[in-house]
C-alpha cells in the first residue's frame, strides 16, 4: 500500500505548457512527414514520461537540437547540387521576407499623383518613402511628407511647426514675421508661386503644409493645420 505521505510523479498532461512544448517538438521531428528520424523519434516517444512543466521544457530544448542535428545529416547526405538547390531558396525566400517587411513598415516607394508639388516632382516621378524613423526623430521645416485624408494620399511640405505664426505678404510666405527662403520654388513662373494666406499660429501636435506648385495646391491655406498623426511617411529622395 503506497504511503499518504509519498505521492506518485504529476504529469500534468493537459497543462497549456506541456501541450505546446509537445507540439513544437513533433513539429521539429516530423515536420510535414509522417515521421521523422530515428533519433527524434526517440526522443518523442519519451515525451510522455517527463513530469512537470519545467522538465517537458527541457526535453523538448533537447529533442530540438537533436532534430537539428539528423537534419544536418539528412542535408549532408543529399547531392552536391541539391543542397546548393536548397539554400538558393531558402536565401531567397528570406530575402523576399524581408524585402516585403521593408516594403510595409519601414520603407516604401510611391508614384506622384498630381501637380501639386512640381517642380520638385513631377506626376508620374517616383520617391523613396520612410514610415518609421521620423516618428522618432521629427519632423522639421521644408520636410516633404505623406498624409492621409478621406479620400487619397497627399504629398505636401512642412512650412510651419507648432508654435510657428504663418503669415503672407507681397506673394511670400512669413514665418514668425521674417520671409522664408524657398529656393525649391518654380522661379520661372512667378504667377505661380505667389502665395496667398490668413495668418495663423500653429496649434501643438499639428503642422502647417503647402504643396509647391502653390497656384493648384490645396493645402493648409484652405483646410488649416494637419494633426502630427495624419502624417504616413516622410520623402528621403527622388528615385531616376
Amino acid at each position: 500500500m503506497t504511503s499518504p505521505l509519498i505521492s506518485t510523479p504529476h504529469r500534468a498532461t493537459n497543462s497549456p505548457t506541456r501541450r505546446i512544448a509537445h507540439a513544437v517538438l513533433v513539429a521539429a521531428v516530423r515536420g510535414r512527414r509522417d515521421r521523422g528520424g530515428d533519433w527524434g523519434e526517440a526522443v518523442l516517444a519519451e515525451f510522455a514520461e517527463t513530469t512537470g512543466n519545467l522538465e517537458a521544457i527541457r526535453w523538448t530544448w533537447g529533442g530540438l537540437r537533436a532534430a537539428w542535428h539528423e537534419r544536418r545529416r539528412r542535408i549532408h547526405q543529399l547531392p552536391r547540387h541539391v543542397r546548393i538547390t536548397r539554400r538558393a531558396v531558402s536565401v531567397l525566400i528570406i530575402a523576399v521576407v524581408a524585402g516585403l517587411a521593408v516594403n510595409q513598415w519601414l520603407l516604401t516607394v510611391h508614384t506622384m499623383p498630381s501637380g501639386s508639388m512640381e517642380n520638385t516632382l513631377l506626376i508620374g516621378d517616383r520617391y523613396l518613402v520612410d514610415k518609421v524613423s521620423f516618428r522618432i526623430t521629427g519632423l522639421h521645416r521644408d520636410d516633404i511628407v505623406e498624409l492621409t485624408t478621406p479620400t487619397s494620399l497627399r504629398v505636401k511640405r512642412v512650412i510651419g511647426l507648432p508654435g510657428d505664426t504663418i503669415s503672407c505678404a507681397g506673394g511670400r510666405v512669413l514665418v514668425d514675421g521674417t520671409p522664408l527662403d524657398e529656393p525649391y520654388l518654380a522661379s520661372d513662373y512667378p504667377d505661380e508661386t505667389y502665395t496667398d494666406c490668413t495668418t495663423v499660429t500653429v496649434p501643438p501636435n499639428q503642422l502647417y503644409l503647402l504643396g509647391d506648385h502653390r497656384i493648384v495646391s490645396q493645402d493648409s491655406r484652405q483646410s488649416g493645420p494637419v494633426n502630427e498623426n495624419a502624417i504616413v511617411g516622410r520623402m528621403l529622395l527622388k528615385l531616376p
